[in-house]
């Protein structure tokens, strides 16, 4: 009987370390439509005093909530936003000390996987961007280590957050749109973190995979129809698949012809056919 047990308990765990394996794997993959009333949280992030965080973005928008956590109403918060063309703002406070902003000079909405990391330092945090770009900024605070009590919060906050009854540090964050985008692989302290829950939000496996290799060109937005990449180029001004090829465009104008039935010259209207490659011809109607 005790062989059996024992058996039978093996199949149990190793069920278990698979389950939590596929979720951990689908955890790392996060799809955000944009929609009123979305959020994420994962397991509290202890960024008290030397700790990082950091996960992988690809975005087409301008603005929105990418991540947000705080001591539930005191003072302590640490928030990182979508604004001002794309490019990310973080900010910060401790002991109610007058917020730490920073805001990256580049921007991310490009439609491209983009490596963020948030590092603590005490009274210092650190924005760093695909290993290219490195901000830092200090607060001028009294005390130095930061209080954390909420979970970590990515692309919203819940609908309970947002009214009058529970308390959020920073008040202006209830009014950021959500976040629309893909986030993938987040991880504290280099381990790889799972969501405890969400609302509106896709755990897209799939997704991330046929869609992580840019597939998409020019900025074009890729999403999965019927298990292949689908590329939207609409808002690109290029065609094609992949949205590589130039878009024509056609334009008439007056030319001379040289000579005519009875020898003098004549106006006609030509049509330049001008192409993204910067190659042209020209045709007459």
């Amino acid at each position: 009987m005790g062989p059996v047990l024992l058996r039978r308990g093996g199949c149990l765990l190793l069920w278990m370390a698979l389950l939590l394996g596929c979720w951990a794997e689908l955890g790392s993959s996060l799809e955000f439509p944009g929609a009123e009333g979305q959020w994420t949280r994962f397991p509290k992030w202890n960024a008290c005093c030397e700790s990082e965080m950091s996960f992988n973005m690809k975005t087409h928008s301008s603005s929105g909530l990418v991540l947000y956590f705080d001591d539930e109403g005191f003072c302590d918060f640490l928030e990182l936003i979508l604004t001002q063309g794309g490019r990310l703002q973080l900010s910060f406070s401790i002991f109610c000390a007058e917020p730490a902003i920073l805001l990256s000079d580049m921007a991310v909405n490009d439609n491209l996987w983009h490596t963020v990391v948030i590092r603590r330092n005490f009274k210092n945090t650190t924005l760093l961007i695909d290993q290219s770009e490195a901000k830092w900024v200090e607060v001028k605070s009294k005390r130095r280590d930061m209080t954390v009590f909420s979970g970590l919060f990515l692309g919203g906050l819940p609908p309970e957050l947002r009214s009058p009854t529970l308390k959020v540090t920073l008040s202006s964050v209830k009014d950021r749109e959500p976040f629309k985008g893909w986030i993938t692989d987040v991880r504290v302290n280099y381990t790889q973190s799972s969501p405890v829950e969400s609302q509106e939000v896709r755990l897209d496996d799939e997704q991330s995979h046929l869609c992580a290799r840019d597939v998409c060109l020019n900025g074009g937005v890729c999403s999965v129809l019927n298990n292949q990449a689908v590329c939207d180029c609409s808002h690109t001004g290029f065609l094609g698949k992949d949205c590589s090829e130039g878009k024509n465009l056609f334009c008439h104008f007056p030319v001379s012809l040289p000579v005519n039935e009875r020898g003098g010259q004549e106006m006609e209207t030509a049509w330049l056919f001008l192409h993204r490659s910067e190659s042209c011809s020209c045709a007459f109607p």
